[in-house]
């Protein structure tokens, strides 16, 4: 019996469902929200970030390809970027994508809005290194790849959901995706990360120290112990146990659905993990099939059944053979080199333009958190701290969740602070110099980084990088003395700069011993 026929395929519609027109749509339109807030937020940040006059112009990232690589230098960095990095073309690259995003969440040419995003998307993150090297950033680039082969190019407007219903190569890759990245983070943890999961006290340090946390992760961290060993069960029973539940009929695809959705928001509430946990409540929409939304919806809201099967065309069979065992492989390395052709090569190239990536979120898990905070003085005696978005910095200030800004600036300094942790000889990236420069002559697109510029009037003569220890305030203190944190000082990152000595480059090494 022919695979394609619908008697065939009629006896799997009652417990797996071959109709994903809802989530199809869904995942479009979800991405297309996604793409407007993250063009939206990198446009406030790209100029001061990765402008000529930037902490790390893309041009020099550009330059050092096209030393190495030649005329050839597009095909082994492609990005509309070597078309121009001034300024407004940056801007413009967000600007385009960003109404594409809107597009595609409104349906006018989605499959072509959808192309435009990601090839706007995937410009910027070729020449926006560090700041665009996260985990949501690389899984942005993959789903909105994978997006495409949920619809018809030439579609005008988004089909019904009955007619959508067929398209499922797309959905199919994306529960794939969804896969890889549940069960090979839940994996590493065990296996290459912290052994704290190990031992499940992991939860008694990570709202503390994860990267930018919320005044929800100060409420979580002081839960009853039981509780968070509770939770972290939890969380490797549903990265590790559950994902195998895609493969079972619809009831278990909906209850992984809702645990993803649960992690999701625990995750927005108790930490700015960036766009990650919003990709994955995407990732979890794409399990729900139509016929689960009909008993959901009303039946004037809900799918109506959908007019065709899923009969898939040889073009789609080559990229479920192709992408579907580089997603297996991945679980268990990240080394392209290690698998067999083709799929070593289709490996390389997607990976080239980050559309095929590893995951392993939140393998670490320090029990100490430094920060370096960036102190200015006018006449070297009184110092005044520059506060940033939403890493921590002052005692008494802790956000809210951050939905629809992403502080790529916030996000370096902590992976800065906490390379400190274990080693204090850390070399100081090249980017520090030129923001301490940018800082030192109140470069308008610096400055723009941070919610105030403590120096309006003139700006610093000097600056210098104290380093703390941070430590939530226990509940007591808090209700006393209105802190979130508490801090000690530790020591200074490098020597104090000076608007005279700057140019000298001098070496940022920390002193034999802290002091004031």
């Amino acid at each position: 019996m022919k695979f394609g026929d619908i008697h065939f395929l009629r006896r799997f519609a009652p417990s797996y469902g071959p109709h994903y027109g809802v989530a199809a749509q869904g995942c479009m339109r979800g991405m297309g929200i996604l793409y407007v807030v993250s063009f939206w937020s990198l446009a406030a940040q790209i100029v001061g970030l990765s402008g000529p006059g930037g902490l790390l112009p893309s041009a020099s990232i550009l330059s050092a390809v096209a030393e190495v690589k030649g005329i050839w230098s597009p095909l082994f960095l492609p990005s509309l970027a070597w078309l121009s990095t001034h300024p407004l073309m940056l801007l413009g690259c967000t600007a385009m994508g960003a109404i594409a995003g809107l597009c595609l969440l409104y349906g006018f040419f989605p499959w072509i809005s959808a192309l435009m995003s990601w090839i706007c998307w995937v410009s910027l993150i070729q020449i926006c290194q560090p700041w665009m090297s996260g985990a949501g950033d690389l899984l942005t680039t993959e789903m909105g790849f994978l997006i495409l082969f949920l619809l018809p190019p030439l579609s005008r407007f988004y089909p019904s959901p009955s007619k959508m219903g067929s398209h499922v190569t797309g959905i199919i890759l994306l529960n794939g995706l969804l896969f890889k990245v549940l069960f090979s983070s839940g994996l590493a943890k065990l296996n290459l990360g912290d052994p704290a999961w190990g031992d499940a006290t992991a939860f008694y340090h990570f709202f503390e120290t994860q990267s930018l946390p919320t005044i929800a992760g100060w409420y979580v961290h002081h839960f009853p112990g039981t509780v968070l060993k509770y939770g972290l069960w939890g969380m490797m029973f549903i990265e590790i146990i559950l994902p195998f539940y895609i493969f079972l009929p619809r009831t278990f695809r909906n209850i992984l659905s809702g645990a993803v959705v649960i992690e999701s928001i625990i995750l927005l509430l108790t930490g700015n993990h960036g766009f990650y946990p919003l990709l994955l409540l995407i990732l979890a929409f794409s399990l729900v099939d139509d016929v689960a939304w009909r008993k959901v919806l009303p039946g004037t809201c809900g799918p109506s059944a959908a007019i065709s099967y899923y009969q898939p065309k040889a073009l789609s069979l080559i990229f479920l053979v192709t992408f579907l065992p580089i997603y297996i492989w991945q679980i268990y390395t990240d080394k392209a080199e290690e698998m067999l052709p083709p799929w070593k090569n289709v490996a390389q190239v997607f990976g080239s333009i980050h559309a095929i990536n590893p995951y392993a979120m939140f393998t670490e898990v320090p029990h100490h958190r430094k920060e370096i905070s960036i102190q200015g003085s006018v006449d070297g005696r009184q110092w005044v701290e520059y506060r940033f978005r939403l890493k921590p910095t002052d005692p008494k200030s802790l956000p809210m969740m951050s939905v629809l800004h992403q502080p790529r600036l916030d996000e370096a300094f902590v992976a800065l602070a906490s390379k400190m942790d274990e080693d204090r000889q850390v070399p100081p990236p090249v980017w520090l110099y030129r923001l301490i420069h940018n800082l030192m002559i109140n470069d308008p697109a610096t400055l723009a980084l941070f919610p105030v510029n403590p120096f309006p009037k003139t700006p610093p003569r000097f600056i210098r990088l104290a380093v703390y220890e941070y430590t939530f305030a226990d509940p007591v203190t808090h209700r006393n003395e209105q802190l979130w944190w508490e801090r000690e000082f530790t020591g200074f990152y490098g020597p104090i700069f000076s608007r005279e000595k700057l140019d000298s480059h001098a070496q940022l090494t920390p002193p034999e011993s802290p002091q004031e």
